[in-house]
Order: C-alpha cells, then structure tokens, then sequence
C-alpha cells in the first residue's frame, strides 16, 4: 500500500485551484454534493502528482477514514495520521 502525505484540511471556498479537479472528481465519484464551509482532507500519494480528497463531514472515526483511504490503495503516513486525528477529534469524531 502507498503512502500519502496529509496536503491539508480545506473548505471549498479555501481549496487551493491546482486541488479542485481531484476534489470535484471524488464528489462526483461518490455521488455527492459538496456544502459550503464543508471540511475536506487532501493527501498527496507520496513520490506522485495524485492526491486523494476525503470529505470528513461522511467520517465516523479514524478508524473510518483508515477504510476510506486503503479503498485508494494508500495509507496516511505517520506525521499525517496524527494530524488527521486531531482534526476529527475537533470536529467531534472519535
């Protein structure tokens, strides 16, 4: 499995332009409609130009966003795994 580096936590409003296509592609993918203000993780997979967007609002734990990522082929390395725990513990996700 691939490692992927946390790029960063975003909202719609804040995502950086060279991201949108990956993020509307997965939305698309999943069959969802992105809301305002909605939180949304980017990893890069590491030592590639492909990024893996993760809506956190569809996150029930980190142990649901370990699932979410290993159906990409990847998983978060470990200084993003610690910073991707601290973002669902504040968004209230164990």
């Amino acid at each position: 499995m691939d490692q992927a580096h946390l790029v960063g936590v975003y909202t719609q409003e804040e995502m950086p332009e060279e991201l949108e296509g990956f993020v509307r592609y997965q939305a698309a993918r999943d069959g969802r409609q992105m809301k305002a203000g909605e939180r949304i993780a980017v990893l890069n997979v590491t030592g590639t130009s492909s990024y893996v967007p993760v809506f956190l609002a569809d996150i029930n734990g980190f142990a649901d966003l370990e699932s979410r990522l290993s159906q990409h082929g990847v998983q978060a390395d470990r200084v993003s795994m610690v910073s991707l725990r601290r973002v669902l513990q504040e968004m209230g996700h164990s």
